[in-house]
């Protein structure tokens, strides 16, 4: 039986965690809520599936964010490079009033100040919508996150409350070579074994 391996060929691989939200809580995700803010799993009219999850800044919270990310994606692999692209997709639907906003972030976990962040405010509707995009990687990049903020100003009649559902995220990394000759010198002693079990066998029976 033969095994086809791609090692050090780019391969796109789904990477998000829990994006659907359908372990029923926020498993995977980072949460960052500040004062008078809520994020929460509901069931009510999820885009599909069983869940959804929501994000709110109800009036009288003030000037505040309300932040859920996929945080740190990859981190410690190896495996993100400079160039490399993430390709990312989600649902959203939601409302907002006197100055509420909702962003979407995609920012290198690096110190390296090339390594870039876009920031793109995204106009939800009361209906689903699903939006989708790119974000290459630059240099010095160790891991990847998205995030999803609501954000208020100073309005004290100011609101935000927005649902996620469907969030997708792939990126195009290179596997790393697999030890072959470690394979084959274990496939190797296994041949000589069975040789010199053989060999015994037939001396005895001569």
């Amino acid at each position: 039986m033969g095994i086809t391996l791609f090692a050090g060929v780019a391969q796109a691989a789904n990477i998000e965690i829990n994006g659907g939200f359908e372990t029923g809580d926020f498993t995977g995700w980072a949460q960052y809520p500040s004062g008078g803010t809520t994020q929460s799993i509901t069931t009510i009219n999820p885009s599909a599936g069983t869940y959804a999850a929501n994000v709110n800044i109800p009036v009288g919270a003030g000037a505040v964010n309300n932040v859920l990310k996929q945080e740190r994606l990859l981190d410690g692999t190896g495996l993100l490079s400079e160039g490399d692209v993430i390709s990312y997709s989600f649902d959203v639907r939601g409302s907002a009033a006197d100055g509420g906003v909702l962003f979407l972030e995609n920012f290198c976990e690096t110190d390296d100040p090339l390594c870039g962040q876009d920031l793109t405010a995204i106009n939800a509707t009361a209906d689903w919508q699903t939006f989708s995009g790119t974000f290459t990687l630059g240099a010095g990049v160790t891991a990847y996150t998205m995030q999803f903020a609501a954000v208020c100003g100073a309005a004290n009649t100011c609101t935000a409350d927005y649902y996620f559902d469907n969030i997708s995220i792939t990126a195009d990394v290179v596997v790393p070579e697999v030890p072959v000759p470690a394979a084959v010198w274990l496939f190797g002693s296994g041949l000589l074994g069975l040789v010199g079990v053989a060999r015994r066998k037939k001396a005895l029976t001569a």
